[in-house]
């Protein structure tokens, strides 16, 4: 579980709610904006607040001061309601100035009303309430980190290198994309490599874009070999192809059940380079896999089958290939998939290009199997109402007890097919899938 912090830059009095604060210093006028605030609320997909600390007159706190401020507020909390952290599930918010980190096992979101404004002057109060804060956050065990301000110079980065270094538990590190510049990721290398327990670096999009350099790529390919870290988001298609196979390899060194690359411009040729590495190393315990929102072909999808069986994978549990461009050529290869893994239970094929044909093919392989629960074939828009009869013959004949499709503006066949989902599956039909196909699997169950 985790604590999220995230800190901003007050611009009115309205965003400060003031019921539930738990500590002031220096409330001499209620009415006033503090310097400093945070708010604490429960870590999960629902943001339940629950307190607030205000700090007024900043400069005047010394540095363990203000640090014991905010450790008695993290302490000050005998709620109960902890929930698992979300990796990842951070609000973004791209204004103006602004940055946000995250730690232990609450969320909490910090503001300042300091460096809304233009000028040095301005900046200098920015960087010193960034930097009284970091000083203490460079003190804890952190377990995740983000900061998305533009506004940076070395004194901040290097308090951030500390913040990441310090920790033993860090494994999330959210920076801006500004970050990937050759000064400043000279001094993150610095702090990132041979780190053992870092294992996702993500650079947000902040106004501009930056490109690795020469010696950028060499500072990056340094921090990976040497690292533990599996997974970078932020970089330009070519870069990351470029860094693919050294992020494979820190991955599944720590033995990873879940191979999950959604979103990540995915396409044929990587996923040859993923079949070797994955028949190199002899990777046979995956669970679920996750490629959707890729550029993977019907010819990448058979290659990446065949690696899966020849490493003997077969306890996938789900794959989920949705918005990818497989065609009806992929279903013998799934197939074959499906054959091996008899604990099957979730196959996601949406928003790609399978026809009637390929739903016909398909359901050669879901009739008689009893362990597969969902299947999705919504927003394959080559589909027609002529896959009715194949979809109905699937949910009758197996375990299917969700199914998403597209059949055209049909409300009989769409209530029809939902009547048949609610049929128990000891009541279903369901053939034995042997050579001889005598009894059906519902009547084993029984028997």
């Amino acid at each position: 579980m985790h604590i999220y912090i995230y800190f901003f830059f007050l611009k009115t009095h309205s965003q400060i709610k003031k019921n539930n604060s738990l500590f002031r210093h220096h409330m001499d006028n209620p009415k006033r904006i503090p310097d400093f605030l945070l708010k604490k609320s429960a870590l999960g997909y629902k943001v339940t607040e629950f307190g607030e600390l205000s700090i007024y007159d900043i400069d005047n706190l010394k540095d363990v001061e203000f640090g014991a401020l905010i450790q008695n507020f993290f302490e000050n909390d005998d709620r109960n309601d902890y929930v698992p952290s979300v990796k990842n599930s951070i609000i973004y918010y791209y204004g103006s100035n602004y940055c946000d980190f995250t730690f232990g096992c609450r969320r909490y979101q910090a503001y300042s009303s300091r460096g809304g404004g233009e000028g040095e002057g301005e900046k200098n109060k920015l960087k010193k309430i960034i930097i009284k804060f970091f000083n203490f956050l460079k003190n804890i065990m952190v377990c995740d980190f983000c900061y998305y301000s533009p506004f940076c110079d070395d004194d901040i980065v290097r308090l951030i290198c500390d913040v990441i270094k310090n920790s033993n538990t860090i494994e999330y590190v959210c920076l801006p994309n500004l970050y990937l510049k050759d000064d400043i990721l000279k001094i993150l290398h610095n702090c990132m490599m041979n780190h053992k327990h870092l294992k996702h670096l993500s650079f947000k999009y902040l106004f501009s874009e930056s490109k690795l350099s020469r010696i950028g790529f060499e500072y990056m390919n340094d921090i990976i070999k040497s690292s533990n870290i599996e997974d970078i988001s932020g970089l330009h298609n070519d870069e990351y192809d470029y860094f693919f196979e050294g992020l494979l390899d820190n991955f599944f060194r720590g033995r990873n059940l879940n191979l999950n690359l959604k979103n990540k411009h995915i396409h044929d040729d990587l996923i040859f380079k993923l079949s070797n590495v994955m028949k190199k190393q002899e990777i046979g315990y995956l669970v679920n896999i996750d490629l959707s929102h890729n550029k993977i072909t019907s010819k990448g999808f058979s290659m990446l089958v065949d690696s899966l069986l020849e490493s003997k994978n077969n306890n996938i549990i789900k794959i989920n290939m949705y918005n990818n461009g497989l065609d009806d050529e992929h279903i013998e290869s799934l197939g074959e998939l499906i054959k091996k893994n008899e604990n099957m239970s979730y196959i996601n094929l949406g928003c790609n290009d399978i026809t009637d044909k390929g739903v016909e093919k398909l359901s050669e392989y879901i009739v008689g199997n009893t362990s597969i629960e969902s299947i999705y074939l919504h927003e394959n828009v080559k589909m027609t109402n002529a896959s009715y009869e194949a979809i109905k013959h699937m949910i009758k004949s197996s375990s299917v007890s969700s199914i998403g499709y597209n059949i055209i503006a049909n409300v009989e066949y769409m209530k029809e097919i939902k009547e048949l989902l609610k049929i128990p599956i000891e009541e279903r039909e369901i053939p034995l899938i042997t050579f001889q196909n005598v009894k059906s699997a519902s009547k084993i169950m029984k028997e």
